[in-house]
């Protein structure tokens, strides 16, 4: 069903021959685009006499747009995401079609969605946006395209790329590993929170903490925030390790912190030993946690404040959910009610 939308100045007719009313408009169309069959809704020019369509550039315009984004949709590749690709590098479209062997005008018709990649364009493009260090397969085969200052600003794109991808790889490792143990009395019932992880580390962390120490204190934190609330502050299972509990994974959680410039970790030995000060390197944001969340945070670094790593390690020791798992085991949630803190 056609539906008019607004009248518009007079064009010129070819079925009237003469200058004539028009009217923008909108009807169910379909077209065969790219080999493919698409129901869309579109907005035209219409000659108000003899309701011929009529040429105008904005509106064919947007039909085509249309299309484009249906069929980038349909291929597993949409719009948005190509304009992604490219801003995932840093790179200028010059920079970007040089690397690929493409025109600029070409990158730019991509990404306004005014031109449809091609098969074999949008494999790269796919490729790109799956694994983006293939495009230093691309860079290598065309690096002596580039003079040397070129040469470095890409080198340095693409290395800041290459970080953020293992970045983003370690983060999603992480959420993975705890996704088994999701809303069990393993992670007292809560999701996986990354980010009110990080803050709480960055809360205990803003002076700097002892490795140990800090294990403890996040233990401490979601243990008792569930004793009293019923649910966890992380998500976070906790394994019973020789010097107490610690969360599990936990130096592939520190790494991936650190890695993300979110803590610095000093290595310093004392003879035979090697103790890890870990400080933080951005700001705790408080607004993560609700009330009671942010209570318990306080309690637990106001009664551990001057305690050492030795003697927080040798007081969760006392502790039935130290006690009562074994060695590697996860601790249950459950011993939270018997918690040594109030």
């Amino acid at each position: 069903m056609e539906d008019t939308l607004v009248m518009t100045k007079k064009q010129f007719c070819d079925a009237c021959q003469c200058d004539v009313n028009t009217v923008i408009v909108e009807r169910p169309a379909t077209y065969t685009f790219k080999g493919e069959s698409f129901e869309i809704n579109e907005r035209v020019l219409q000659c108000s006499t003899c309701k011929e369509d009529l040429y105008n550039e904005i509106l064919d315009a947007e039909t085509m747009e249309t299309l484009t984004r249906q069929y980038t949709e349909r291929m597993g590749l949409p719009l948005e995401e190509i304009k992604s690709i490219r801003k995932q590098y840093g790179l200028s479209m010059e920079l970007f079609s040089r690397i690929l062997g493409w025109s600029k005008a070409t990158i730019a018709r991509y990404e306004s969605g005014r031109y449809i990649p091609d098969s074999s364009h949008l494999n790269i493009l796919k490729q790109l946006r799956d694994s983006p260090g293939v495009i230093d397969e691309f860079y290598k085969q065309r690096m002596h395209k580039f003079n040397e200052k070129e040469q470095k600003k890409i080198k340095e794109k693409l290395n800041f790329a290459d970080q953020n991808e293992v970045e983003k790889n370690l983060i999603e490792t992480i959420h993975l590993n705890f996704k088994i143990h999701e809303k069990t009395i393993e992670t007292g019932y809560g999701s996986f929170n990354f980010d009110k992880l990080i803050n709480l580390v960055l809360y205990f962390a803003e002076q700097g903490v002892q490795k140990t120490k800090l294990m403890k204190l996040l233990f401490y934190s979601d243990y008792l925030n569930f004793k009293h609330n019923l649910l966890s502050i992380t998500g976070l299972p906790y394994v019973r390790f020789k010097f107490g509990p610690v969360p599990k994974d936990y130096e592939l959680l520190l790494s991936t912190l650190e890695k993300s410039d979110l803590i610095k970790i000093n290595y310093e030995y004392h003879g035979d030993y090697e103790v890890n000060l870990i400080k933080a390197t951005k700001p705790f944001n408080k607004e993560l946690f609700d009330d009671d969340e942010y209570e318990v945070i306080q309690r637990i670094n106001e009664f551990f404040k001057e305690y050492g790593s030795k003697a927080i390690s040798e007081f969760s020791h006392k502790e039935g959910a130290w006690k009562q798992t074994e060695d590697k085991e996860i601790i249950s949630y459950e011993h939270a009610e018997n918690l040594l803190i109030d």
